[in-house]
């Protein structure tokens, strides 16, 4: 599209700034968090409400431009953008509205998890979400939502309340439990692949602090550790506000309490986190700490801004090329610890991990078909994120990737988390959603019959 055509370009009902290729702002416009995908949409649409995400989607169609949408900006597989396409960019949507009353939290299509956390923790509240604080709301939750008080609180769609959705057709629709609840069922797990989020209400919960013990070992006593992990969260009496994370990398330089023998050297870093009552937490840590024995680490109650936003600069949008697989386990296994530790000793930069996430608690307490993600019955998800800065490495960590991915993949239950994938995934539908894919097609059949909302990881409407 050249710029005469974006100069002259009149959308009724759109209220928004459009930018073109030609345009002031461009570039900067069309980034995203993976500098992977360096893409060059034919218009940017930034939107201002429900209105004009209805008037861009009208002009797309009329034109036959594929359609992005653009929340925060985090879609590893760089979804929020497009070539030649539109990008529907929410960004102007980031509002945060809390009721302390009612603990309810309203959340535009556009904010990142750094606006619901601070506008929640100004009341003691929080949103159960992710880890990194510029991550997108819209991406996160759609496809599920996994992060550091899931085993307590649920996913991030376990607190959905409603959502207000501009349709193909440019309908505006709220989707509740009594309000077009099909819609709403396949919102919670199936992805962007329905319609736009403009806004979203979530239920919110108490909390401000978390008792944290953060523990490096090196690879001669990393099966000692996951060990301790699996017997402890496997246990009949595992507390949900326990998560246990672990990470086969190098000793992270930036953590101030890496030791100068163990930094860089490849290993298994632990978070182990407690998110109920301070003093047990705290007691239950301090067990942990001594029956580990780590040569580096530190117990703290750490605030949850904090803890939320520590990797903010070491992971800041647009300095990162990233890729990914992932995958569910039920148990870490003796043979597939060998695994993740003979893994774990090639790694190569020093952002990339494989990252063993505890799942279960209060995620299984949800009936499996009570939303479209099917895979709450797992107690594992191993992801491999290859991570890098410098772009001769590319070849290098996609390789490492697949090929651990590859070790890993016989001890795995099948299927992945959505928001874990890449956009080279074979068979990504069926292996994203599950058991619910064929219900989910009958509804996409029903809001959007034409696939316009294609960019994720998609589901094809049912004939």
């Amino acid at each position: 599209m050249t710029l005469s055509a974006v100069r002259e370009l009149t959308i009724p009902g759109f209220t928004g700034r459009i930018t073109g290729p030609e345009d002031a702002g461009y570039d900067s416009a069309r980034a995203i968090w993976n500098v992977m995908h360096d893409r060059r949409p034919a218009l940017i649409a930034r939107c201002t409400s429900p209105a004009d995400v209805a008037a861009a989607i009208a002009y797309a169609r009329g034109r036959g431009l594929r359609v992005a949408v653009r929340g925060g900006g985090h879609s590893l597989p760089g979804f929020s953008t497009v070539d030649g396409g539109i990008v529907l960019d929410l960004r102007p949507l980031d509002h945060v509205i809390v009721d302390p009353a009612s603990r309810r939290v309203r959340v535009g299509g556009g904010a990142v998890l750094g606006d619901v956390d601070r506008g929640a923790q100004a009341h003691g509240l929080v949103v159960p979400a992710g880890v990194v604080s510029h991550t997108g709301v819209g991406g996160l939750t759609l496809g599920g939502g996994v992060g550091r008080l899931m085993r307590r609180f649920g996913l991030t769609i376990d607190a959905l309340l409603s959502a207000v959705v501009v349709l193909a057709d440019g309908r505006v629709v709220r989707a509740a439990e009594h309000e077009n609840p099909d819609l709403f069922w396949a919102l919670r797990g199936g992805g962007g692949n329905f319609g736009v989020v403009t806004e979203f209400e979530f239920r919110a919960h108490e909390l401000t602090v978390l008792p944290i013990l953060a523990t490096f070992h090196p690879l001669d006593r990393a099966a000692e550790v996951l060990e301790t992990g699996e017997r402890m969260m496997s246990a009949a009496g595992a507390r949900n506000e326990l998560l246990w994370t672990s990470f086969m990398r190098r000793g992270p330089a930036e953590a101030p309490w890496m030791t100068d023998a163990l930094e860089g050297t490849p290993g298994v870093m632990s978070l182990i986190e407690w998110s109920g009552g301070v003093d047990e937490g705290l007691g239950l840590l301090r067990e942990i700490e001594r029956a580990l024995d780590p040569p580096a680490g530190e117990l703290a109650t750490v605030p949850y801004l904090t803890i939320q936003s520590i990797t903010d600069e070491l992971l800041a949008p647009g300095t990162l090329h990233a890729y990914l697989k992932a995958g569910f386990a039920d148990a870490l296994t003796e043979t597939m610890i060998d695994q993740l530790i003979d893994r774990g000793s090639r790694v190569g930069s020093r952002l990339s991990v494989i990252e063993v996430l505890s799942l279960g608690g209060a995620i299984r307490d949800v009936p499996n078909d009570a939303t479209a993600f099917p895979h709450r019955g797992a107690r594992w998800l191993i992801n491999i994120a290859g991570q890098w800065r410098d772009p001769a490495a590319t070849d290098h960590e996609i390789a490492w990737v697949r090929a651990t991915f590859g070790a890993l993949e016989p001890h795995l239950t099948g299927g992945a988390y959505s928001n874990f994938m890449g956009d080279d995934e074979a068979r990504a539908a069926s292996v994203a959603y599950g058991s619910t894919l064929s219900r989910l097609r009958e509804i996409k059949a029903k809001y959007d019959p034409d696939n316009v909302f294609r960019l994720n990881q998609n589901i094809e409407p049912a004939r």
